[in-house]
């Protein structure tokens, strides 16, 4: 499911070049429509705790799951802008749904080991983000129209599904509790929302605005835009599939600093970059440096709320409002200062809400 999830939603991020291209946007519009994808995502998941709690997150990720697919080649097709932003409000909807559900199964799996496998399980959904951005590059350097390609991957998405839908054994409904209809976090889940709002924030602008980048400002060959999230996807990919050992022998709390401190690197490096090489470098630092932190602050709220679901839907809940606003706030200050500098921006924010202390972080690991 964590495949799935990552080529899914890595398809259509890898090709926005091409979408800006073909409804002739400009970067702050640009940067204002990616956004709808985030309202989606953020609108599914205030609800997301409760449901999970009534429904079982086995329903909720093949529910998302299905919805996903059947949407992602409306968004590549769409003909206007305001298609567009209904296909991408949909999908993210859909994929916040398949994100709780899925972690929450992660969680539960977790629990049964009794040791830190988080990270490992995000590592597949970056090697499909990695497959996806591989994949993209070549569709968009062969001209494939973006539309076809996506149909392709719902294809992809879909086989996925069938493939996964026997595994997804853990039982986690729960009789639902009186008390708050949203999924907001409370005590000790809020420095964990912040955490993930870090690492959702340098993913967020690391995804959307590196081929941007790659594009205008070291103008590279349309063959080699998206290879700045092919730099970033693949650091992410190594460090999740490396980094529960890192997570047993530090702790989580360590990591996830290290790893924030490592990200801020890596967009300063981005912002002076002067050519090609030096930026995916720096894009594979941003990519060490968030990979850890998503993945750990979902592991230690599924462990400290009273049902994995309703931690993960709480931290995710405000943790991915960085994806409503680091799309549009990147794009009005790539129009009013340079991308550069905004990259240099949002490392410093990574940096300051990473090397937090984390109480909760404490107890994973």
């Amino acid at each position: 499911m964590f495949l799935a999830n990552g080529i899914a939603v890595a398809s259509f991020l890898v090709r926005i070049p091409d979408v800006r291209d073909h409804l002739g946007l400009r970067e702050a519009a640009l940067g204002l429509i990616l956004s709808s994808l985030a309202v989606g995502v953020v609108s599914g998941l205030v609800l997301a705790g409760r449901i999970v709690s009534a429904a079982g997150s086995r329903r909720l990720t093949i529910i998302g799951g299905s919805i996903t697919a059947v949407a992602l080649p409306v968004a590549g097709a769409a003909p206007t802008v305001a298609v567009l932003v209904a296909a991408l409000i949909v999908i993210g909807a859909a994929s916040s749904l398949m994100d709780v559900g899925m972690n929450a199964q992660g969680v539960g799996v977790e629990r049964g080991f009794g040791r830190s496998i988080m990270l490992g399980l995000h590592g597949a959904w970056s090697i499909g983000t990695l497959l996806a951005a591989i994949t993209g590059s070549i569709a968009m350097g062969l001209r494939i129209p973006v539309g076809w390609h996506l149909v392709v991957v719902s294809g992809v998405v879909v086989g996925l599904l069938l493939c996964a839908v026997r595994g997804l054994r853990v039982e986690d409904r729960v009789a639902v509790p009186a008390g708050p209809r949203f999924a907001i976090p409370r005590g000790p889940l809020f420095p964990l929302a912040l955490v993930a709002f870090a690492g959702a924030i340098g993913e967020a602008t690391a995804t959307d605005w590196s081929g941007i980048h790659l594009a205008d400002n070291l103008q590279v060959a349309p063959g080699r835009i998206g290879w700045g999230f092919v730099a970033y996807t693949s650091a992410q990919t190594l460090v999740r599939l490396l980094g529960d050992a890192a997570v047993r022998r530090i702790g989580a709390r360590w990591t996830v600093a290290a790893g924030g401190v490592l990200a801020g690197i890596g967009f300063l490096t981005v912002a002076l970059a002067p050519a090609l090489p030096l930026a995916l470098v720096g894009f594979a630092c941003v990519g060490l440096g968030v990979g850890v932190t998503v993945p750990l602050a979902f592991s230690a709220a599924g462990n400290v709320a009273h049902a994995p679901g309703a931690g993960v839907a709480a931290v995710a809940a405000v943790g991915y409002l960085a994806f409503v606003i680091g799309p549009s706030a990147v794009g009005l200050a790539a129009d009013l200062i340079g991308l550069p500098i905004a990259f240099v921006a949002v490392g410093v924010l990574v940096v300051v809400l990473t090397v937090r202390p984390q109480p909760a972080l404490r107890r994973t690991g």
